[in-house]
């Protein structure tokens, strides 16, 4: 008797752990990513799916357990914040003048609205904070009717601002741009960059213009066909142009040469094959800048698809030192 209890326990103990051993490799096999929420949701592990956020997404590929498909998983986006909210910079490209603050629009907005309100000769007339405009009353300028235009816009790094500044005058009942040589432009742009630095970092934000923080100008791309990695700025050739040069110099590159018409800067690079790898050793590379549109323009290199890690870190270089 006591030998059949035994062996009773036994083979119940054992069964207990064959079946605690399948449960336990059916909850570490791997499954697909994207049925993970619906998994979670079945098992009541969440009720809300909206919770559910991939912070790491792992890049390359994963092959699924059930299957002999490997699903490409994304790159994580590169999000690169201003470096202090203290920093502000006065630029001049052409007949455009603009203040970079290390400041969110929203927060730009009341700094801008402070320095007309309390400049006696300006005030402002009007604004639209959908499209962050400020437009200053009216003043009289070489006989005609002038005002100044303020436009707040996100900057090409997250957490900051470009605030551009124009002088127009009323010709025929339309107001056209004056030429900065023509113009109170420069006087009144470094007004405003004293006022912006002597002011210090707003400690306010405004609840209208909270729109303007949404839009980016800087956003990382990946080709479709090549699956090479490429930058997208909103912004016109001229600046982009200007910011891409600045970006491979703070990046430690060195330019060997450059032609704005082709929209090409040649870097030196120096990268000697291993005696196994059969690739070319590369002695200088492509940077490209074209332009799809008057607003918007593309970042690339000139490397193909077997030299994609490298490519990959001189975007992701350059998209760091962009500013």
């Amino acid at each position: 008797m006591r030998i059949l209890i035994s062996l009773s326990l036994s083979f119940f103990t054992f069964s207990c752990a064959i079946e605690k051993s399948e449960n336990t490799l059916d909850k570490n096999r791997f499954v697909d990513p994207s049925k993970t929420e619906d998994i979670l949701l079945d098992n009541e592990v969440l009720r809300d799916s909206s919770f559910i956020i991939d912070k790491y997404p792992i890049t390359g590929e994963v092959e699924v357990f059930d299957s002999q498909e490997k699903i490409p998983t994304p790159r994580p986006k590169q999000l690169f914040s201003a470096a202090s909210p203290n920093e502000i910079r006065l630029h001049k490209l052409g007949e455009i003048r603009w203040v970079y603050l290390g400041q969110e629009p929203s927060a730009a907005w009341p700094m801008t609205i402070g320095f007309l309100e309390n400049n006696d000769d300006l005030g402002i007339d009007s604004f639209d904070a959908n499209s962050g405009t400020i437009n200053s009353k009216t003043f009289r300028h070489e006989n005609v009717d002038s005002k100044f235009v303020f436009k707040i816009e996100r900057g090409l790094q997250q957490s900051s601002s470009e605030i551009f500044v124009s002088q127009l005058k009323r010709i025929n009942n339309s107001w056209q741009i004056i030429p900065s040589d023509e113009s109170k432009l420069d006087e009144l742009t470094n007004e405003f960059y004293e006022y912006l630095s002597s002011s210090g970092p707003s400690t306010g934000t405004s609840l209208v213009a909270l729109n303007l923080n949404a839009t980016n100008k800087t956003e990382v791309i990946t080709d479709e066909i090549t699956g090479l990695s490429k930058i997208k700025l909103k912004i016109n050739f001229p600046r982009a142009w200007a910011a891409l040069r600045r970006s491979l110099l703070l990046a430690g590159y060195k330019i060997i040469d450059e032609d704005r018409n082709q929209g090409k800067f040649y870097l030196e690079y120096s990268l000697k094959r291993s005696l196994l790898d059969r690739r070319a050793d590369i002695t200088s590379v492509e940077i490209i800048v074209k332009e799809l549109s008057s607003k918007e323009c593309l970042i690339s290199t000139s490397l193909d698809t077997e030299n994609l890690d490298l490519s990959e870190e001189i975007i992701s270089q350059i998209n760091q030192s962009l500013s």
